[in-house]
């Protein structure tokens, strides 16, 4: 049963990476989208010396993690191999519900987007695999898309391949966490990024003017103003931080008033 679930998220996971190949060099790129991407990685990667990247592509986050002991896993091989070679990278293609690593041999595992492709069942399969390749006081962090969110909602709609979004929403997520034992929550909340400017850089992404430093700036700070203005449960991602159950807890107060209620660690 384990194998064929796995068979069916892999296939997943396949054809949404062959569709949006182009969607990652534009997050990965320059701009509004990619300043963003590079903040809440920084962040995620913070404090950590040894990070597991799940569902990593083509390993591009790798170039935020200074001096960290980057491995990434997918189980897309088009966008491993895009990635291989690189020396700050070391890529394998795997399953979350499978991961090839030894207990305790990482400090910081990071999954961004994965969960919404998973069934209710693979999910806390995936959070105890994480655990169990954590050291004893290792994190996990994760961004999913939040449905009250009218884009996302949108979105879950329009293409069956992320139609999972719908049930990862903070209450849905919180039951899922808190039903496996491995791990212990530090952090349930939310982030926002508006997505208009984010889909305007994306269909204008020939041009350089989109991306440019001006254009750049004034996104960002219409974000911040839409941060201030927009109910938190309508926030574009639900975010989670959680650490090795039996472990020692890291988040303070400050983490938690970061950015509205953010769980990654300050800068």
């Amino acid at each position: 049963m384990a194998d064929k679930s796995a068979q069916a998220s892999e296939e997943r996971f396949k054809q949404f990476s062959r569709r949006d190949a182009d969607l990652m060099r534009w997050r990965y790129g320059r701009g509004y989208i990619a300043e963003w991407e590079a903040d809440r990685y920084r962040r995620m990667f913070r404090g950590g010396k040894r990070i597991l990247d799940v569902g990593c592509g083509a390993g591009e986050a790798a170039i935020w993690a200074d001096g960290i002991e980057y491995v990434g896993i997918d189980m897309a091989e088009a966008q491993l191999r895009q990635g291989c070679g690189k020396p700050d990278r070391l890529l394998a293609a795997a399953s979350v519900l499978a991961l090839p690593f030894p207990d305790g041999c990482f400090d910081r595992v990071v999954a961004v987007g994965v969960f919404h492709h998973m069934t209710a069942d693979e999910i806390p399969a995936a959070l105890r695999e994480m655990a169990r390749v954590l050291a004893p006081d290792g994190q996990i962090a994760s961004i999913e898309p939040n449905p009250w969110n009218l884009y996302q909602r949108l979105l879950a709609y329009l293409r069956p391949a992320e139609r999972g979004i719908l049930h990862t929403s903070l209450p849905q997520l919180r039951r899922v966490v808190e039903s496996v034992p491995e791990v212990a929550v530090e952090h349930l909340g939310h982030d926002h990024i508006p997505f208009w400017p984010g889909i305007l850089t994306f269909l204008l992404r020939r041009w350089s003017w989109p991306t440019g430093p001006r254009m750049t700036r004034l996104f960002r700070a219409w974000q911040g103003v839409m941060i201030h203005l927009l109910p938190k449960p309508f926030y574009s991602t639900t975010a989670f931080r959680l650490r090795k159950a039996g472990g020692p807890p890291n988040m303070t107060e400050s983490d938690r008033n970061l950015r509205g209620g953010s769980p990654y660690p300050p800068r």
